[in-house]
């Protein structure tokens, strides 16, 4: 090799590549990082070393106490590794600075990610999110353990999402305005006073599509209202308080009330409200999922609570898409069994394409009654839970089994999930193959090892005679 060459190679290697990349690369690759790693590349490139130009390249802040406190710990001058007191305080100082660096900043910030692990004063937590407000963030992340703070309101806000073991709204100010804000997650509400919060929001936010509600502890007292207009896809899940008896109230009755007249995505698991209402009992509701089980201490007898939740099917009977839980089954079996009037006010759904269940096998008998209910129902999913397989399918006059509407007239997809080999879950697959009289695919699916010889249970459900008009074969999948 030539001195020429070689001094060319060396030059080439010395090169400074990020001087290359254009802005926009750049700024792409340092929007990736936690804020302090993208100050940390100042010593890549003699262009970054002006703190000023990395922090205005920054459309995305992550700030992450967990990089300091639980990360490489660098040592005191002394030597001596410093304490979570002493990394907090530097994180402070750090988030503090990365703002005041940005007042400066002509664009807006596109997005604002704030994870504490640690606990702060809730007017530190306020200055840090006010000052995302004045850098007009346009996304919004709080991650954090326990964490208060004050409503605010803003002008370029889009989605806005925070996820805390415990959150506590408090309303300060007069008025509260999101006129841009379209996700809106809230992630572990605790308390009643969060309800008006959240009401308060909604009638600030005109053009909101999409809501999560997650709540624990729920008690009796705490009724929430979800009134929006614009809102299109909405996540419920209300988990309920141990402590119902402990209540200054014993009478008081928790209320789920529902106005979303735009509503096209609906998952509600709610094992907390005993009474469900939707104001507008005709709406576009596409998709919904859910799971309603037995609050643990009930101010309403058992066939008050099971007319609720025959209620609620009924006012979104127009749906299309439909995924039932286990719990929510086992509500529907209890009305079921014991016969409840109610139960035979279960609607039709005469848009259903598609169901899928999560129940046992014990369940069948109830589940055959709501196929019956199903006018246009084309693919059923059948996934087994994780308990025992009991009972076997129940047969009518003359040995004949109960057929429903829907597999004689419109169901061409059926498939079993979690299938064990157990006999009734057998006989269940064979009473669709019987009378499923135009099924075009059957899949059956199992988790583990089937119980009986595999071999044998596949050559039974193969010699299965079969209802269909159509010629299909049987695909049994891990």
């Amino acid at each position: 090799m030539t001195e020429f060459n070689r001094r060319k190679r060396c030059k080439i290697a010395n090169e400074d590549i990020f001087e290359r990349l254009p802005d926009e690369i750049l700024h792409c690759i340092l929007s990736l990082l936690p804020t302090k790693y993208a100050a940390c590349t100042s010593v890549l490139s003699r262009r970054w070393r002006d703190e000023h130009r990395w922090t205005s390249a920054l459309t995305y802040l992550d700030l992450d106490d967990t990089v300091m406190l639980y990360g490489k710990n660098k040592p005191r001058r002394d030597g001596k590794l410093r304490t979570p007191a002493e990394c907090k305080a530097m994180f402070k100082k750090f988030v503090d600075r990365c703002f005041n660096l940005r007042r400066t900043v002509p664009h807006p910030m596109q997005k604002f990610r704030l994870r504490l692990s640690g606990r702060y004063r809730s007017s530190r937590v306020d200055e840090w999110i006010f000052s995302a407000i004045r850098a007009r963030a346009e996304e919004m992340i709080i991650l954090a353990e326990d964490t208060e703070f004050r409503l605010f309101s803003s002008e370029t806000l889009v989605v806005f999402k925070v996820c805390c073991h415990h959150i506590y709204f408090h309303v300060y100010p007069t008025t509260v305005s999101f006129p841009r804000l379209k996700i809106l997650h809230l992630d572990c509400l605790s308390s009643a006073g969060d309800n008006a919060c959240i009401e308060r929001v909604l009638s600030a936010s005109p053009v909101l599509e999409e809501l999560i509600i997650e709540m624990e502890e729920c008690k009796p007292q705490d009724s929430l209202n979800v009134r929006s207009s614009s809102l299109k896809r909405l996540t419920i899940q209300f988990l309920p308080a141990f402590d119902y008896l402990d209540d200054d109230d014993p009478l008081a009755c928790r209320i789920l009330t529902l106005d979303t007249p735009s509503l096209e995505l609906l998952k509600l698991a709610d094992s907390a409200s005993e009474e469900l209402n939707i104001l507008h009992k005709r709406f576009s509701l596409e998709e919904a999922t859910v799971s309603l089980g037995h609050p643990p201490v009930l101010t309403k007898k058992i066939d008050d609570y099971a007319e609720t939740v025959v209620g609620f099917f009924v006012m979104i009977s127009d749906v299309r898409v439909l995924a039932l839980s286990d719990l929510t089954m086992e509500s529907l079996k209890d009305a079921h069994e014991l016969d409840l009037p109610c139960f035979a006010k279960f609607p039709t759904f005469w848009y259903l394409t598609r169901l899928e269940v999560e129940a046992g096998v014990d369940k069948w008998l109830t589940l055959l009654h709501i196929l019956e209910l199903c006018a246009s129902l084309e693919a059923l999913i059948f996934k087994k839970d994780n308990q025992d397989s009991t009972g076997l399918i129940r047969r009518g006059p003359h040995g004949n089994p109960v057929l429903s509407h829907c597999l004689s007239s419109c169901l061409e997809v059926i498939e079993f999930k979690n299938f064990e080999g157990q006999l009734a879950e057998i006989e269940i697959v064979e009473y669709c193959l019987r009378n499923s009289r135009v099924l075009k695919k059957m899949t059956v699916r199992y988790e583990r090892e089937i119980d009986n010889s595999k071999e044998d249970v596949i050559q039974r459900l193969i010699n299965c005679p079969k209802g269909s008009k159509y010629a299909y074969h049987i695909e049994f999948l891990p």
